[in-house]
């Protein structure tokens, strides 16, 4: 959802700044959309390694992890990854904005 206190804000600034800050706020929806998918991921770990695990004589834990699990896993991963490269992308786009 759109930041209108924040836009108007930035209406009031100098041109380059005000390029700037609305880059930054056109962020808002990748940063949410990697929030909200670190936590899917965050969530498939948690049902993955909070099992009741018994550990052997040298402390290390053996799973067993589905097949299922496994890919849910791999690509929630590799989407956060993938959303966090492209975040980092469009961060330094924005900054660049109006030169």
């Amino acid at each position: 959802m759109p930041n209108i206190p924040a836009q108007a804000a930035a209406e009031g600034l100098p041109n380059r700044d005000a390029a700037i800050a609305k880059a930054m706020l056109r962020l808002e929806a990748q940063i949410n959309d990697l929030a909200s998918m670190s936590q899917i991921m965050a969530d498939l770990l948690n049902d993955v390694l909070h099992d009741e695990q018994s550990r052997d004589e040298h402390g290390y834990v053996r799973m067993r992890v589905s097949v299922d699990d496994m890919s849910n896993i791999a690509f929630a991963w590799h989407n956060v990854a993938s959303r966090a490269g492209g975040l980092k992308n469009a961060f330094y786009a924005a900054s660049n904005e109006g030169k």
